[in-house]
Formats: C-alpha cells, structure tokens, sequence
C-alpha cells in the first residue's frame, strides 16, 4: 500500500553508514534517506566526492537491497552557503535515484522573504534535475502545517513542497499531527514517521508504536491524495544518541514490524 517504506540513516547517528545499512536491511526495509547533513550525520559527503565514491556507495547499497528514496541535506536557505549546497544535493539526488532533496528553511520570520527568493532559484534547480525538496517541520519558523500551508499559498512550484515530520509538529509547533497535516497535505512531498511521548519542546522520539501518535489516522489520509509519497522513519530516542547498535537495530526492526501491522488494517 505505501510503496516506498525508508529509515534515515539519521536515526544511526554516530554510527557509520554500514551500520546504518546493516541495521535497516536486516529489520526488512528496502528504501533509505540518506543523510548527509555537514556538522551532524553526514553519512556521504556531497562536495568532495568522486565517481568512484558514488561507485562504492552503489554497490554498498546493492550489497544490502537498499535504494535511496530521499536525502536529508538540512541547509539554512537564508545564508550564502545553504543554497549551493542544496544545489549540490540536488545533483546527488539525481545521480543516486533519490526523488525527494528535504532541508530545513530559515531560523526566523525575519528571514522569511530571504527564504522565499532563495526557494525561486532552488525550484529552478530542483526543476533541471527532476528532484523535489522537501521543506521539514522544523524548528521556529516552519514549525506546523498550519503555518506550511500560509507558505505555499504565497510560494507556488510543483518542484518545492513540505516534508511532514510528524514528530516535529508536536515539539515544536505545540500541536497534533494527526488533524495538523491536513492544513498542508496536498504540499506534502515526503513524510518522516516520527513518534512522541511527552508535549512542546519534550525531546523523547521513540520506535514506532512506542509513543502516543495516532499513526493509523495521519496514513489513512495518503490514499486520498493518490501520490506515492516516500515515507522515512526517524528514530531520535532521547536526544543523547548514546545507545548501542544493537538498541538502534532493535528499534528499527520494532518500527517496521508495526508499520506492516499497521499496512494490513487499512
């Protein structure tokens, strides 16, 4: 029913990639996002890499029946370095058969214009490649679906739409994602399937099915919009990313368990 089930590699923070890997082959998945983001999990680096380098990441992926369906290359789009490197990403993505490019946007409302003249020239890029960017739920100023759809009814490219962190919604944007997503759905390009215990600004993402978000209700509404729209769980526990693998494996292998369960009641 949802055919492109990722992890991102994000939720191996502090492993490698070939742990990250290993760990989502085993748990059944056959789609990844791929992080590479600077100065947090940058699972491949996007400015210094070589034909051979994209070379070995095939066969790596191949040696586990992976696909990457996504990047997450979170750049801020108000400073001159973020936008070449979304650009670079962009290209990356094409390369690797990635359809979706997710990055954060800007800290502040103060920065939205800056945003909206960078995301002209970034949905000409994304237009030349044939990726999507996604723009998560994150942080202050895109922090709900609510405030995404305020967005992209002044913002319009089929090439820029809004990847749903479901997670996120709650801890920053103080609200439900189940009635919240459906301000933005018909922007949504890609979703991170985050859980949550706890309220606001509460750092506690567990496995799938561990934590109080109503998952059943929020992918009811997917087939409605009758896209494929690549859907990637996060795992970001409590924020001190001090587990083990086999911790990290095991809450993988949990999610995916659920989201089958969760696949056949519908």
């Amino acid at each position: 029913m949802f055919p492109f089930l990722a992890v991102s590699t994000n939720t191996y923070h502090g492993f490698s990639l070939s742990d990250a890997l290993s760990g989502i082959s085993r748990a059944g998945f056959r789609f990844v996002e791929l992080a590479c983001v600077k100065g947090w999990t940058d699972h491949f680096d996007l400015e210094g890499y070589s034909q051979k380098d994209l070379e070995d990441l095939r066969k790596m992926l191949d040696s586990f029946g992976l696909q990457v369906v996504s990047l997450s290359a979170h750049s801020n789009l108000a400073t001159q370095s973020g936008i070449p490197y979304i650009e670079k990403a962009l290209r990356f993505a094409r390369e690797i058969g990635a359809k979706v490019v997710n990055t954060g946007t800007v800290e502040s409302e103060e920065e939205k214009d800056i945003c909206l003249r960078n995301l002209k020239t970034l949905a000409q890029s994304a237009q030349e490649e044939g990726v999507k960017i996604g723009l998560e739920i994150h942080g202050e100023f895109l922090k709900s679906g609510r405030v995404a759809m305020t967005m992209f009814q002044e913002f319009h490219s089929p090439f820029v739409g809004v990847n749903y962190d479901t997670g996120n919604a709650i801890f920053y944007g103080n609200t439900r994602p189940e009635e919240d997503i459906t301000f933005c759905l018909p922007w949504v390009v890609h979703m991170h399937l985050k859980d949550k215990r706890g309220g606001y600004k509460l750092w506690d993402f567990p496995a799938l099915g561990k934590g109080e978000i109503d998952f059943r209700k929020i992918l009811a509404l997917l087939p409605q919009e009758k896209r494929s729209i690549p859907l990637s769980v996060e795992i970001e526990f409590d924020g001190k990313f001090d587990h083990s693998r086999e911790f990290v494996d095991q809450a993988v292998k949990e999610s995916f368990e659920y989201l089958m369960k969760l696949q056949e009641s519908f």
